[in-house]
């Protein structure tokens, strides 16, 4: 957070700073949030204004750490105005924190020499005693790169990729390619519509399901995988089924995983959609877009893609026995644009709607005579608790839970 008290806010080249005065007091503060137990190491920049002189040394700013609404200090550095002198400079601070708590990471001024001190003060966890500090910080910033030999994703949503990064997300050019980390989850940014799915998946929290037993997760329309991953990285997950047609957007998924490959052990994927038949063909879809969501339900006038469909009970039959028999949960996760209503068909018929604890799907609105209704309406038969999210137009969300005998 930039303190306007202190100095004016500025941008240089799309970073935020603020730009101090005379004045004396916090020119960056906040951001107050949790942190659990662990060494880290946090990065502040400064850099004087063109015309500062250097004739004499003197302190000019002071940057720390604090705890409980600033009357714990963690660790604190003077900065002194030769530090600057070679122009903009870095200053890494270690601190350790004992126990869970909320923090802020702050810089003082005196007023005595005016500065550019930066709001991007990265944090980073470090892991082991031989993991160099300055790599992991260098590798939690924004890149920078020259425009000339950045891909060409990373210029074209350069300011979407630094909002995703002031929101948590570790932005990385990995050759051609712009990867994303969240919540230890690395993944390809290759379409614009991917920003929506971190934004739903890890900012939103739409799947962050928590429970105190072994889970077994299906995930009906994996999509290039984000979902899946982020269920894989939870302890208690002991196994991902995930189903997605697409060839395209299966071999997106893949890239992923191999990004993971602690998560990737966890998830069995198919190249398959779920419904309430078997067929393997040729189907008309609306888009073929490059993010995956796209639908099996044939679309006239759309672009042929060939897809393998099976029916949903007959896949996911032996799963679920199989991860009951092992005493874990199965928890189904639907996104299919259009077939979740074939696929609960399907699961009902063979009665094994009753075989699974908890629901979260996203329903769409492809048929004028069917809704949500038709969807929660076996639930509640079952005995389940149905919290439904849906708007009265477009598309909507419910989760579902069976309620205790």
């Amino acid at each position: 957070m930039l303190n306007s008290a202190v100095g004016s806010p500025v941008q240089i080249d799309g970073r935020d700073w603020i730009q101090t005065s005379t004045d004396r007091g916090h020119a960056v503060y906040g951001p107050y949030l949790q942190f659990e137990p662990g060494r880290y190491v946090v990065e502040f920049a400064l850099a004087p204004l063109d015309h500062q002189q250097f004739n004499r040394d003197f302190r000019c700013a002071v940057i720390d750490v604090v705890a409980g609404t600033g009357t714990k200090q963690l660790a604190r550095r003077e900065i002194r105005l030769s530090n600057l002198q070679q122009g903009m400079a870095r200053f890494v601070l270690p601190f350790v924190l004992k126990e869970t708590q909320r923090l802020e990471f702050r810089v003082w001024v005196n007023g005595k020499a005016p500065l550019l001190v930066a709001d991007e003060r990265p944090v980073v966890l470090v892991p082991s005693p031989d993991a160099d500090p300055a790599q992991l910080v260098a590798e939690a910033r924004f890149p920078e790169p020259d425009d000339r030999n950045a891909p060409e994703f990373f210029v074209t949503h350069r300011e979407e990729l630094r909002q995703l990064h002031r929101d948590g997300a570790a932005v990385r050019i990995l050759g051609d390619n712009v990867v994303l980390r969240v919540d230890d989850v690395s993944f390809f940014a290759r379409t614009r519509d991917d920003f929506n799915f971190v934004g739903e998946v890890f900012f939103r929290n739409a799947y962050n399901i928590f429970a105190d037993a072994e889970l077994c997760v299906v995930d009906i329309g994996m999509n290039i995988g984000l979902v899946s991953m982020m269920f894989a990285a939870k302890p208690n997950v002991q196994e991902v089924h995930s189903f997605e047609p697409f060839r395209a957007t299966f071999d997106r998924a893949l890239a992923n995983f191999a990004l993971n490959p602690e998560l990737s052990e966890k998830i069995i994927a198919h190249n398959i959609g779920l419904s309430d038949h078997d067929r393997d063909g040729t189907i008309a879809v609306s888009d073929v877009d490059a993010s995956g969501s796209m639908c099996i339900v044939p679309m006239p006038g759309g672009t042929p893609v060939r897809v393998s469909v099976r029916d949903t009970a007959t896949m996911l039959r032996p799963v679920i026995e199989q991860a009951r028999a092992a005493g874990r949960t199965v928890v189904l996760k639907v996104d299919c644009e259009g077939s979740e209503f074939a696929v609960f068909e399907s699961l009902e018929k063979a009665g094994l709607l009753e075989q699974i604890s908890a629901f979260m799907v996203e329903w769409h609105r492809i048929f004028d005579s069917k809704t949500q209704a038709d969807l929660v309406a076996p639930l509640l038969r079952r005995g389940f608790l149905v919290f439904d999210q849906s708007p009265p137009h477009s598309n909507g969300f419910f989760y579902a839970v069976r309620m205790a005998a």
